[in-house]
């Protein structure tokens, strides 16, 4: 006795056959209501994309009504099988059951949504569902047969969600056997964002079951999210939809050709997992092969999508079958998502902001619904090294002598560093030389000194009132208004003079504290930027102990440790260990008791817990004092602290008339904002109720300060955090 896999052999074999002269019967009776494909959602962000789902419908056992599910799992070794729903009797999937839910569907199945771990933002959810509805059965003109119900988990009361868009391909049109192939979808973004992750059950969908015919019943859905998780890569991320069809049932090989823009690929060359693509598609049956799918005319395979059979059924993640789903079968006789790594192997170039899709087939018809792509940006690494050397080269600072101030320059990155300017605003103890700007070194700028005036070339001198700074626009392309691309692994070295101020009568010449800042902008326009800094200390004559040593190193990501040695101490009593973020304003951390007398040396140290600390750079001084009260400063150290990032984060920075605050709070409670000046003098203050979460607070109205650097204090009940800000 013939089983039903050799019956089913057979029959597919006539039904070739046969439907040669049928789709030439048919060709006049056919309506199509196509869209083309448009882009849904667009951002370079932090985030991904995922896509779950599954079948509504499965393939009768042979004059039962039970599913055969050894048909149904055909395919789980290749992709192929020799199964097919044309012409066999489908059912409805129904897992909750006529009792479970009441009577509400009347075909159901669930899938889980998987997101990473850390915090996940919803930013689009889009619930996609499609099939075959006789219009005798569901006609798909009324808006109640354009639904679906939705609830998360496997119990309790579905939300009935009606089509937003509802895209048909029909067949026979007025006939008495008209039928619609159709696709709909509905936004269930606010759904998800309540609902989190875990297992979602979707149904009561308007599909035939049944003997379809040629055209084989089939149904099922799919939830398209976008997400954004401050964990992942930064990523270009691109979504797409519409609904098109690639039939050809034996007639001749049939392609189509279909160009999606907006892709935003960065300036690197990409590896295999820097690129993710995405696709959801109808009807497509996994034993019709001699279908293909080509990205910029690079065919696409995997080990379960065969390169003659993408369009087979499955619900795949990177070659490997889904099973996060119930029912759990590996073809779905009617719906295909995919999800697959492109960066290598397709043609996605450095730059390119299109790809080309082919679809092609000689015996299959299947209906592309959903594209995604997900492409890392990879960053630029800026470092900047400043260093100053005086003019008689004993490296203590001496009134009337010249500075020079080289800065080196360099994107240890993957990728393109665009837009790169660095500024360097002066401290008030030093006077800048005219005729000193210079470019030793930068691509595609010629070496060379440059004017001091602003908009005529790449570098200029700036006075705003008190503020003095000096600023290079470097890189390729770079001009009197933007900075250039220094590409990864390439480098800038630049410099410029400046004397050395008289100080007032009976006043100490003070430290001269100088730090640059160096920015530019990634593939995505996320902004980077490192800070260089040079500190030039005048000779101390009246320091009561001789200090041999002044040292500050970091021991871990959240401790300092801070060294000194004496050679000789009288009448000392404590040495106060300072720190400061801007090299001006110190306060304590640390008091660690003097020898008192001593004609030996004496070696000290005290450790800082600097996990507080959000600038990159830090300072600390020794703060000397004697028995009888007297006060001495020490020479000023600095140390460039290796942070994970601030708890919160400031742009544009620099800015010009406004900067805008995005604060991650662990819990609910008041927060006040000040702009300060390097002086400590408050300019702005807000004062600001946060949430647990993300919260977004703008200063507005900063367009009147003078160019110079600034900073931004936040205060809680529980911390205070501090940021340097550039205006210019």
């Amino acid at each position: 006795m013939q089983n039903f896999k050799d019956i089913a052999c057979k029959k597919q074999m006539k039904t070739i056959a046969i439907i040669i002269v049928f789709v030439l019967s048919l060709s006049s009776t056919l309506q199509a209501q196509l869209r083309n494909y448009g882009l849904v959602y667009s951002d370079n962000a932090k985030g991904d994309v995922t896509i779950f789902g599954n079948t509504l419908t499965a393939l009768a056992i042979f004059n039962t009504n039970n599913v055969n599910v050894t048909a149904m799992n055909d395919n789980a070794v290749n992709g192929n099988s020799t199964f097919t729903n044309n012409f066999q009797q489908m059912l409805n999937v129904d897992v909750d059951g006529s009792v479970g839910d009441g009577g509400a569907t009347r075909n159901s199945s669930s899938s889980d949504l998987i997101l990473p771990t850390g915090i996940n933002t919803i930013k689009l959810a889009r619930l996609y569902w499609g099939g075959r509805a006789v219009n005798t059965e569901y006609n798909t003109t009324l808006p109640s047969n354009k639904t679906i119900r939705i609830r998360k988990g496997t119990s309790g009361t579905y939300s009935e969600f009606a089509a937003q868009q509802f895209d048909r391909f029909v067949t026979n049109s007025g006939a008495a056997d008209e039928f619609s192939l159709y696709q709909g979808f509905v936004d269930v973004t606010d759904f998800v964002k309540n609902n989190g992750t875990g297992t979602y059950t979707v149904g009561n969908a308007a599909l035939s079951i049944g003997n379809g015919g040629n055209a084989g019943n089939y149904g099922g859905w799919c939830i398209v999210v976008v997400y954004e998780n401050e964990s992942l890569p930064f990523n270009s991320i691109r979504y797409y939809d519409g609904f098109q069809q690639v039939w050809n049932l034996g007639v001749s090989a049939i392609t189509s050709t279909v160009t999606l823009t907006g892709l935003n690929v960065p300036s690197s060359v990409l590896s295999l997992n820097d690129a993710k693509m995405g696709m959801v598609s109808w009807e497509g049956d996994a034993n019709f092969k001699q279908d293909f799918l080509k990205i910029n005319d690079n065919a696409f395979f995997n080990g379960i999508n065969p390169i003659d059979n993408p369009f087979n059924g499955t619900i795949s993640n990177f070659g490997t079958h889904v099973t996060t789903k119930n029912p759990n079968y590996t073809n779905q006789m009617g719906i295909d998502i995919d999800q697959f790594y492109v960066g290598t192997g397709y043609g996605i170039l450095p730059n390119a902001t299109s790809v080309k899709l082919e679809f092609g087939t000689e015996l299959d018809q299947y209906f592309p619904g959903v594209f995604t792509f997900v492409i890392k940006v990879k960053e630029p690494t800026l470092s900047l090294n400043k260093t100053v050397i005086d003019a008689n080269a004993n490296n203590k600072a001496e009134a009337g002598e010249t500075l020079t101030y080289t800065f080196k320059g360099k994107n240890t990155g993957g990728a393109n560093a665009n837009n790169i300017v660095l500024v360097d605003t002066l401290p008030s103890n030093i006077t800048f030389v005219p005729g000193s700007l210079k470019v030793l070194y930068s691509p595609g700028i010629t070496a060379g000194t440059y004017t001091d005036l602003s908009n005529d070339d790449i570098a200029e001198y700036i006075v705003n009132g008190q503020n003095k700074s000096v600023r290079f626009r470097l890189g390729t392309g770079a001009n009197a208004i933007t900075g250039g691309i220094i590409t990864a692994l390439d480098s800038f070295v630049v410099e410029f003079k400046a004397t050395i101020n008289f100080p007032a009568p009976g006043v100490d010449l003070l430290p001269i504290i100088n730090i640059a800042r160096l920015s530019a902008n990634s593939d995505a326009n996320e902004q980077y930027v490192d800070d260089g800094i040079a500190i030039i200390n005048p000779a101390i004559i009246n320091l009561p102990v001789l200090l041999t040593s002044f040292t500050a190193t970091l021991q871990t990501t959240n401790t300092v440790k801070v060294n000194w040695s004496t050679a000789m101490e009288i009448n000392t009593n404590t040495f106060d260990v300072e720190r400061s973020i801007d090299g001006r304003i110190f306060y304590k951390v640390a008091t660690v008791a003097a020898a008192g007398n001593a004609n030996t040396i004496k070696n000290y140290s005290a450790v800082d817990d600097v996990s507080g600390a959000t600038n990159a750079i830090i300072y600390y001084r020794l703060k000397q004092v004697d028995i009888d009260g007297k006060i001495v400063y020490s020479t000023i150290a600095s140390i460039r602290l290796k942070k994970n990032g601030a708890s919160f984060t400031v742009t544009p920075n620099p800015f010009n008339a406004f900067v805008n605050i995005n604060v991650e709070a662990s819990k609910n409670e008041l927060a006040i904002v000040k702009v300060l000046n390097m002086a400590g003098i408050e300019l702005a203050l807000k004062k600001v109720q946060i949430t647990k979460g993300t919260n977004y607070i703008p200063i507005d109205d900063l367009y009147k300060l003078p160019v110079g650097n600034y900073i931004i204090q936040i205060t809680t009940d529980t911390q205070i955090q501090i940021k340097q800000v550039i205006k210019q």
